[in-house]
């Protein structure tokens, strides 16, 4: 099942966004920011991304709490994947847990170098897009 896949590190006020182009390899590729509820901007560059890219499946972090329960990131992000149903209703989307996405992201990019919390700030959330989408594939068997 090697496919162009997307993975998403929706947050409050960006999206990070990663991309495995034949289920290989795994590259980050942007923080997107934008206003919570106010998503269309995220919509709309997925849609660009889907065309230039040939994406046939998305991957969107799950939130939950530690214990399992649902958080109100959960609701927010299944919110998400509902509007992503109706925009892309031939594209799956499908969820992987997320838990301590963006504290694996700060140790790689504190490991590759980026030590300056300021700099992480900048591409935490596509780096945390790239530990989901990491951990889909070996979930899949795929990396």
């Amino acid at each position: 099942m090697k496919k162009n896949i997307l993975a998403l590190d929706l947050g409050k006020a960006s999206c990070g966004i990663a991309i495995s182009r034949s289920g290989m390899f795994v590259t980050p590729i942007v923080n997107l920011e934008y206003k919570m509820w106010h998503v269309e901007e995220v919509i709309s560059y997925i849609r660009k991304l889907r065309e230039r890219e040939k994406v046939e499946m998305i991957v969107i972090g799950r939130p939950l709490l530690p214990s399992g329960d649902k958080s109100d990131m959960t609701f927010y992000v299944e919110h998400f994947v509902d509007k992503l149903n109706q925009e892309f209703p031939e594209l799956p989307v499908e969820y992987q847990d997320e838990q301590y996405s963006t504290l694996e992201a700060r140790a790689i990019l504190e490991a590759n170098g980026t030590k300056s919390r300021q700099k992480q700030d900048k591409i935490v959330d596509r780096t945390a897009a790239l530990v989901i989408l990491e951990r889909y594939l070996r979930r899949i068997g795929q990396l």
